[in-house]
Order: C-alpha cells, then sequence, then structure tokens
C-alpha cells in the first residue's frame, strides 16, 4: 500500500531544563480526502459559532480559524473544535499514527549535531512504520545548518519513501494534526499526576479527551495492544495499539551510552 506521511516534531534536540522531550510525530494516510472533507466541515461549522459570538457581542469582523495547535489551546472556547478534530481524526478508517519520543535526561546529545541526529530519528521513524509500504513523505518545514544535508534528500535515501517535501504547517491541516497529538504527549509526560486544578486547564481536558476516546476504540473495536498499555491507559510510556484499520503507538528512544 502507499501512504502519504505527515511529519512534524515539537521540542529541540539540545539540552534545555525548560524542553526536557523531543517527539517526532507520523501520520500515515492512503487517502487524504476523506479525513480533508470532514475537517473541513468541522472548522465551518465552528466558524459559525465563533462568528455568532462575535455578532452577539457587538463586533462585525470576518472570523478565520488559524493554524491548529496544540500549545495555542489556551482558552476552553476553542476547546469543542480541537475535540471534534480529534475524535473525526479518532475514528476515521485507517488512521495510522505513531510517535517517536526522546526523554533527553536518558540520552547523551552532542549540541553541534542536532540536525543530523533528527534525520536519523526521522529515517528510524520512517523505516519502523513502513516495513512493508511506500510512502510520500510531507514534513513540517525546519530551518538546516548551511552545510547540512537537505531533509528531502536525505529520506529520499530510504527504500520505503518514493518522494518527500517540506511544508509549511500553517498549509497542511494533517501537519497540523500531527502537532496536537504530539503536543498532547508532551503535555501528559510533562505532567503525569491528574490534579484538580490542572484537569481544568483546556490542555488537559484535550489529554483526557484523547485518552478516552483511545481507551474507547480499544475496547469497541477489539484491538490488540503491545506494551504496557492494560496498566496505564494514559497517552504514555511503550506502548502500541492496532487493529486491521487503526494503528496509535508511542515509542520511548533509547540510546546507547
Amino acid at each position: 500500500m502507499n501512504f502519504f506521511g505527515f511529519m512534524d516534531e515539537t521540542g529541540i534536540l539540545t539540552n534545555s531544563k525548560d524542553q526536557p522531550y523531543f517527539a517526532l510525530g507520523l501520520l500515515r494516510l492512503s487517502d487524504t480526502s476523506k479525513l480533508l472533507q470532514t475537517i473541513t466541515s468541522i472548522k465551518a461549522k465552528h466558524k459559525g459559532i465563533f462568528q455568532a459570538e462575535c455578532a452577539k457581542n457587538g463586533k462585525n469582523e470576518d472570523f478565520e480559524i488559524g493554524e491548529l495547535k496544540f500549545n495555542s489551546l489556551s482558552q476552553n472556547k476553542y476547546l469543542p473544535l480541537y475535540k471534534d478534530i480529534v475524535e473525526a481524526c479518532l475514528s476515521h478508517k485507517y488512521f495510522y499514527f505513531s510517535t517517536i519520543l526522546i526523554d533527553k535526561k536518558k540520552i547523551p546529545l552532542q549540541e553541534n549535531n542536532t540536525w543530523n541526529l533528527q534525520l536519523s530519528f526521522a529515517k528510524e521513524h520512517i523505516k519502523q512504520n513502513c516495513k512493508n509500504s511506500k510512502i510520500a513523505i510531507i514534513a513540517d518545514y525546519l530551518n538546516k545548518p548551511k552545510e547540512a544535508p537537505y531533509f528531502e534528500e536525505e529520506m529520499n535515501t530510504i527504500d520505503q519513501v518514493f518522494n518527500a517535501c517540506m511544508l509549511e504547517s500553517n498549509t497542511s491541516v494533517f501537519i497540523q494534526i500531527v502537532d496536537i497529538f504530539i503536543g498532547a504527549i508532551i503535555y501528559r509526560y510533562k505532567n503525569p499526576n491528574d490534579t484538580k486544578r490542572l484537569d481544568k486547564a483546556p490542555k488537559m481536558q484535550l489529554v483526557h479527551f484523547i485518552e478516552n476516546k483511545l481507551e474507547e476504540n480499544y475496547r469497541t473495536m477489539q484491538m490488540s495492544h503491545k506494551g504496557n498499555y492494560d496498566n496505564n491507559k494514559k497517552i504514555q510510556g511503550n506502548f502500541t495499539i492496532f487493529g486491521n484499520d487503526f494503528y496509535f503507538s508511542i515509542y520511548e528512544k533509547k540510546l546507547k551510552e
């Protein structure tokens, strides 16, 4: 089967106390048309809701829904939009999502080689998740060091990749979807324990929503699992849940000292 592979990252591959984690997400879709139409309809519905609220408050300007980013979810009024999009994704047939996560406290990082390290993680992630498939990679654009190899050229050295390109994330809703999921995963890693105060935050509410939808899929669709999912239904730790037309995985990368 041939796939489109949408890729995005969050965090940085340098030692930073403020950003202890790095995650690289990959969304594989064999067809984009149905999910794109669904998400377009969801955004149109919520634009109408936001527009009506603006008019109610005496504001007549045209309301536009901008780029969807997990870190931008700071107000409860946007939470229903994000929940609807997440539900559409996790209900979509042939939705395959995987994340490779780096805990920078546990791995050695060479500050002068972060670009090559990121390329190697991307290659590994693609190889692990496309062993018997072909894929075209569409990744969020990143500036590369002047003399460093191009992302596209490096990805095209992989047997499974038949083409690759980089786009600004605001031009692709599927790259934005990857951002939402990897952002939620990192947020859960930073906040492993629930509290009454934290549970009121829009970001944590979305994390819980994702966790509940995954558990619902696992239970009602009689999916299989690998890793520690039975012991911990949070989007944290090494696990994979999968069925004939669904796949969701978090893999914690460990590097040799």
